[in-house]
């Protein structure tokens, strides 16, 4: 074991344990974090999970990552070539199980904001959009956000924008699907009768209080909150055999 895990290498970890064994799982763009994190688990408890790719291939040799999840070497050996579009169809049919989405903000209800900071028709700052999120967001039965700053400014009251759907804003069909938050101060779910943001997980050196400090509204704790677990020292060599430029931590910056 390692003595200390970086936090980028954590969150991989957490994100890779998020996946099960045959799972489809789906990741889009500006996303590291999210290719390493399926790499990982693809080579080690999930390796009969298909892998599609924001660059469109399906179970590609993924050996190493760029600093666009959307660079078209990522799609090496590819079985299959899988256009974004599809995905739409695939989540209709229920056959997606995973994905992977980013977050400008994120709020109690798990409402995610990838659009604007402040009013709609009057921007502080304009974001670069969704894409899929308010599509394949409720419909998805797992989708884990990731955030590397946990923040009150990221984890906010309510969101400026609704760019992909929290429980608050679901037909009651699809708050059966679950969200999960990795950050980089700990895990967070949405496990409790009232589908509200709970810390499910500590990140070693931090503190449930921390992590209330740094939130902008008020986070339950789950009742059997732990501490997350780390990778061994093989998944950390695995992780940079993967990435040996260190793109992971550019997002840390």
């Amino acid at each position: 074991m390692t003595d200390k895990i970086a936090t980028p290498d954590l969150m991989v970890y957490a994100m890779a344990s998020e996946i099960e064994n045959f799972n489809t799982v789906l990741h889009g763009v500006s996303s590291p974090l999210p290719v390493l994190g399926m790499s990982v688990a693809r080579r080690t408890h999930a390796p009969d999970m298909a892998y599609i790719s924001g660059a469109e291939g399906v179970d590609s040799e993924i050996d190493r990552i760029y600093p666009s999840s959307f660079d078209p070497r990522l799609n090496r050996n590819a079985v299959a070539y899988f256009g974004l579009h599809e995905a739409f169809d695939l989540a209709q049919r229920g056959e997606l199980n995973v994905m992977f989405l980013g977050a400008a903000q994120i709020d109690r209800f798990g409402n995610t904001n990838l659009s604007v900071i402040g009013k709609i028709d009057n921007p502080k700052v304009q974001l670069p959009g969704g894409a899929a999120s308010a599509f394949l967001m409720p419909i998805t039965p797992k989708v884990v956000i990731w955030a590397t700053r946990h923040t009150f400014r990221v984890f906010v009251e309510a969101v400026d924008f609704v760019t992909g759907q929290g429980y608050n804003n679901r037909s009651e069909g699809c708050k059966k699907n679950k969200i999960v938050v990795v950050s980089n101060l700990g895990v967070m779910n949405f496990e409790n009768p009232g589908r509200t943001m709970q810390i499910q997980s500590v990140h070693p050196g931090h503190t449930v209080d921390e992590i209330k400090e740094n939130t902008g509204f008020d986070i339950l704790a789950a009742p059997d909150v732990g501490e997350t677990p780390v990778p061994d020292q093989d998944i950390v060599d695995l992780i940079d055999r993967i990435d040996p430029d260190g793109i992971r931590r550019s997002e840390f910056h």
